[in-house]
């Protein structure tokens, strides 16, 4: 009879926690993943933390927390780690009641990208271990990886060159609602300039002077076309850290930026992107704009883009870099027609296996960049 009541106690108590657990596992159970910090460049290391929280009265003696972000972080502990496409996290608790653990995963940034965490799983049991209970919390959390910096020492002697231009045609060009003062006239100067009051009362022939306030810009041009079907990412990758560097070089010393770029955005699926600065303050735009970059979606012809300058007014005391791999005729004819009224610079990162067939592009500088690898 004590044998049959124990067992019916026992039974009881298993059919109650069985219930209890079923019903009530994950109130109050909550897990918070998050960045520290919103960004770092490629090479560098960045950091997560894993805050699990139970404020229940149940406690958890085997928790599985999972969840899955891009394979380009790469995590410094591998335990519980696997990668495919992504990287998949699967780390293991045990929480008593009213209990936080905190966690902190290191990792580095091998791969420019934006990396977001939308939702973790939890998996539980109850203290039997035979019931399976799974629990989906959203999640809010994402980084940037900024594309890494590039050596631009090859092309020190090509940009100051392409500057020392777009400054001397902007004195060619001054702007005539930006006076300055008056002095005597010189036979070079125009007609128009001639301030006819002012010689009136001096006796001889003054002109205008203006300041030349036209905008100095540095139009960066980033083609992420493929040439052919074959797909040649590490040139493409290249092709972003050379832009990126080149921007924040010219940003630094003073230039305005505009870059235009035909890459399909991660985050909007939008195709071509454009985002000008005036200041460093902003580079850290153009940075995620570059991260955001999708290279396995095929990015449209950039051509249209380009000759959208022709239309500029500011087209001749601005300077173009066009940094791309595919030199399809109908992107040469492009860059020709701009060098016609504006200088220009080509960089065009090739594997050195690659042939460089680029005609006669006007007065554009065109300059051969290596990538290690091959076609």
């Amino acid at each position: 009879m004590v044998i049959l009541i124990v067992l019916l106690g026992a039974g009881l108590v298993y059919l109650l926690e069985h219930y209890i657990y079923k019903r009530y596992w994950n109130r109050g159970l909550d897990i918070r993943i998050n960045f520290e910090g919103s960004s770092a460049f490629e090479g560098e290391s960045g950091e997560l933390t894993e805050v699990l929280e139970n404020r229940n009265f149940l406690p958890l003696p085997f928790v599985h927390a999972k969840f899955r972000i891009g394979s380009g972080l790469v995590f410094e502990d591998r335990e519980n780690v696997s990668t495919s496409d992504q990287n998949y996290k699967n780390d293991i608790f045990s929480v008593l009641f009213y209990q936080k653990i905190t966690r902190r995963l290191v990792f580095r940034c091998a791969k420019r990208g934006y990396y977001e965490i939308t939702d973790a799983d939890i998996v539980s049991s109850d203290l039997f271990y035979n019931q399976h209970m799974v629990t989906n919390i959203e999640q809010h959390t994402a980084f940037y990886v900024y594309p890494g910096r590039v050596n631009t020492a090859p092309l020190e002697q090509p940009l100051r060159k392409i500057i020392g231009e777009m400054n001397m045609r902007s004195f060619l060009y001054p702007d005539p609602f930006e006076f300055r003062g008056i002095r005597s006239y010189t036979l070079n100067d125009p007609m128009n300039t001639i301030n006819w009051k002012a010689s009136a009362r001096a006796g001889e022939l003054m002109v205008n002077l203006y300041d030349s306030t036209t905008s100095r810009r540095i139009v960066l041009l980033l083609n992420l076309e493929d040439e052919t079907v074959v797909r040649h990412p590490t040139l493409q990758e290249e092709s972003i850290r050379i832009a990126s560097t080149l921007c924040a070089r010219m940003l630094q010393q003073g230039y305005p930026v505009t870059i235009k770029a035909n890459g399909v955005d991660y985050t909007q699926e939008r195709s071509y992107a454009a985002i000008s600065a005036n200041g460093a303050a902003q580079l850290q735009e153009i940075y995620r704009m570059l991260a955001r970059i999708d290279l396995f979606r095929i990015s449209p012809d950039l051509t249209p883009h380009i000759l959208e300058e022709l239309e500029n007014p500011d087209i001749r005391t601005a300077a173009y870099v066009l940094v791309s791999s595919s030199m399809k005729p109908e992107l040469q004819d492009a860059i020709e027609k701009i060098s016609q009224e504006a200088t220009t610079l080509w960089v065009v990162p090739l594997y050195r296996n690659m042939d460089m067939h680029i005609k006669d592009v006007g007065n554009t500088e065109v300059i051969r960049w290596e990538v290690e690898g091959h076609a």
